[in-house]
């Protein structure tokens, strides 16, 4: 009814004053997002903030994504470089640097860490073997303890794995 009494022309006036305005604002709000010591600042402190938290946020966001990006590029070329270079040589290694499916990465983990456990083990043994080897000399174990020497070093030197 207020629409009968408005003449058209009035009406189509005051909302493309309203876009105008409108269009301004965002265009202003656009600047202040892209650089916010530069150009206009919106009047109202929530939008200032939202806008430059909004702006920081985007800006760790896209540095974040190119980094992964960088990871994830490098190790694309690491995994066709070195999986064409070991299957040129040997055509089963292939599984071991990538195994297919999740039973698959699950077995060479498997596989992996009992490989560890035996290095260890055989390097403890080998260790004994030697402790063991030193003592074979009865003689010298006498003069040894006569002057007052043990042999026994309370230092254990660091573990020395190939992991």
């Amino acid at each position: 009814m207020a629409d009968a009494v408005v003449p058209h022309s009035a009406l189509a006036q005051k909302t493309t004053s309203q876009d105008a305005s409108t269009l301004v604002k965002a265009k202003s709000a656009i600047k202040y997002l892209i650089d916010p010591k530069t150009g206009p600042q919106p009047s109202r402190l929530r939008t200032r903030a939202f806008l430059r938290s909004l702006r920081y946020f985007t800006i760790f966001a896209f540095w974040r994504l190119v980094r992964y990006a960088k990871y994830a590029a490098v190790g694309a070329l690491v995994a066709a470089i070195s999986g064409t270079a070991i299957a040129s040589v040997a055509s089963g290694a292939a599984f071991v640097i990538a195994p297919t499916g999740i039973l698959g990465g699950a077995g060479v983990g498997l596989l992996w860490a009992i490989g560890k456990f035996g290095w260890r083990r055989a390097t403890a043994r080998m260790k004994k073997r030697g402790e063991h080897d030193a003592h074979a000399n009865p003689r010298a174990d006498e003069h040894a303890s006569a002057r007052g020497e043990t042999g026994e070093s309370d230092v254990r030197p660091p573990r020395a794995d190939p992991w």
